[in-house]
This record gives C-alpha cells, structure tokens and sequence, in this order.
C-alpha cells in the first residue's frame, strides 16, 4: 500500500490529513471548471430575468409561445451562456472524473440564491443559508479529499 506521501497526502501536526492540493491541482482544469458553472448559473438567472419580463407561461401554452420566448433577449443570451457552459464542461468531463467533477455544479446553486437574492430581490432563509453552506462544505470535501484522474 502506498504511503501517505506517495497519494498526495500530508499528514499535519495532530495527526490530520490535508491533501497537498497545491502540488496536484491542475488550475487550468478548474478553471474552466469555475467558468463553465458560472455560465450556467448566469444563464439560469437571464431565463428568470426573461420570464419575469415576458410574462408566466402553462405547460400547454409554452410550446406555441416558444419562439417569442426564445426572442426576449435576456432568454437568448441565457441559452448563448448555457451553451458555452456546455462546450467547456465537455472540456473537464474529457479531464475529470465525472464523480468528481458534477457536484462542484452545485456551485452553480449558491450562485443562483446570490443572484436571486442581490439582483432579484428574492428573499433569503435560513433554509437557503444553510444549504448554500452545506453545498461549499461539500465541495470542500470533493477538493480536499477527491481524487482526479487526468
């Protein structure tokens, strides 16, 4: 079995183990990581930013409505966002494991509470905070102790 030092592990005073993240991080990865998930989220906003100005929609009547939908700017340059988030999250996915790659999508989900809540002027909750938070320690977990196979 290969020692703590041969796995890119180092082993702190106290007998704590902390990834040695900076000697195995490969930033241009996260990078595009970090951009493609910020893309997706800023679409996600532009689509509400959209559908608040178009106007609600039913299940039946979004499909003979779609093209104008389609057409209210802020929904066109939201799908422009998704779609190079799309093109670059095939970047990763060809870099990284796909178990260690879409939860840091979740990323996108806090994103989308701080552009509901600063921009939109949702209300906030506990419930929100809470999650938003749950979702950054997981992450944590994911970059602390994930492995990456490139």
């Amino acid at each position: 079995m290969p020692s703590a030092q041969t796995r890119g592990i180092h082993v702190c005073e106290g007998g704590f183990f902390i990834r040695t993240i900076f000697a195995t991080l490969d930033y241009r990865s996260l990078t595009i990581a970090l951009t493609s998930i910020f893309l997706g989220a800023t679409g996600q906003f532009l689509f509400r930013l959209g559908m608040i100005k178009y106007g609600k929609v039913t299940i039946e009547g979004v499909w003979s409505q779609l093209i104008g939908i389609i057409l209210t700017p802020a929904i066109f340059f939201g799908f422009v966002c998704f779609g190079i988030s799309s093109i670059l999250w095939l970047v990763v996915i060809s870099r990284w494991e796909l178990s260690y790659a879409y939860p840091m999508v979740a990323l996108g989900y806090a994103l989308a509470v701080f552009y509901g809540t600063f921009i939109l002027k949702e209300t906030v909750s506990l419930p929100k905070i809470f999650g938003c938070i749950l979702i950054l320690l997981g992450i944590s977990v994911l970059g602390i102790f994930g492995q990456v196979k490139q």
